[in-house]
């Protein structure tokens, strides 16, 4: 399964992308991490050591993919080599496992746009549908709408748009949610997270229905969340049963029960 984490900047897409990664780990999935931010958050939230975080380097997309000419004589981007060899090259290995990568990050100063990084880690999603059974694939995504105006989120088979209760992160959701319709992915899902009293459910649930979307589940506000940040831990094992974590592994069960154990686990 690809699972793609998006919303405004501070809304905690990546304390929920790294906590759902480590729970379907603990549930026996294979799990890879994959960071597409170019200002990258996601190993530290997984619970790597600064050590191992430090020898994360980007993919090269041109390391990561080359054009090949399918049946039709058109040219597409495959793979050049096993996702494993690039993980071992580029990437580390986390708690539970967890395959963690780097995929996108900025140049330089003045250095220009990342496009052309974009358009790799689209192709790849499209690749690791096809020929790797048996993975669950997470990715968190950078605060903007640039994801979706490439296409880059094009692959995945689930979009989770993590909205607080508050006007300017509903607006961003606003904007989120008919590009990723624009763009056919097959299940589009709000994540209502600080959630700390019935207006804050009340508000979250009525721009989904004005928006025709799902609220796939709520994160209640959680001292937890900071406090781990502060200690430089992940979530999940700073607080394991706090309420957070319990909120975000009913999530996962949500996500196992609409998309299927057995397309995200190979069995």
């Amino acid at each position: 399964m690809r699972l793609a984490v998006t919303g405004k900047g501070g809304s905690g897409k990546t304390t929920v992308s790294a906590t759902l990664a480590r729970v379907f780990a603990h549930r026996g999935h294979e799990v890879n991490a994959l960071d597409n931010d170019p200002n990258p958050n996601l190993a530290a939230a997984l619970g790597v050591s600064i050590e191992d975080a430090a020898r994360l380097r980007r993919v090269p997309r041109e390391d990561l993919l080359e054009e090949r000419v399918d049946e039709s004589g058109a040219a597409i981007l495959r793979l050049t080599r096993p996702f494993d060899e690039v993980v071992d090259q580029y990437g580390v290995r986390g708690p539970d496992d967890i395959a963690v990568l780097t995929l996108t990050g900025l140049l330089g100063a003045g250095q220009g746009c990342i496009c052309g990084q974009h358009v790799g880690v689209r192709e790849l999603l499209r690749e690791l549908g096809q020929g790797q059974p048996g993975r669950t694939h997470i990715l968190d995504m950078e605060a903007s709408l640039e994801h979706l105006s490439r296409g880059t989120v094009r692959n995945v088979d689930a979009l989770l748009v993590v909205v607080e209760p508050y006007y300017r992160s509903l607006v961003a959701a606003g904007r989120i949610v008919p590009l990723a319709g624009e763009l056919g992915i097959d299940h589009v899902w709000l994540v209502a997270n600080k959630v700390r009293t019935g207006d804050d459910v009340a508000e979250i649930d009525d721009f989904a229905a004005r928006h025709g979307s799902e609220v796939i589940g709520r994160v209640p506000f959680d001292d937890t969340v900071v406090e781990a940040d502060r200690r430089g831990m992940s979530l999940i094992d700073h607080a394991p049963t706090g309420p957070a974590v319990k909120a975000i592994e009913a999530i996962a069960d949500r996500i196992t029960s609409e998309i299927g154990e057995a397309a995200m686990v190979g069995g």
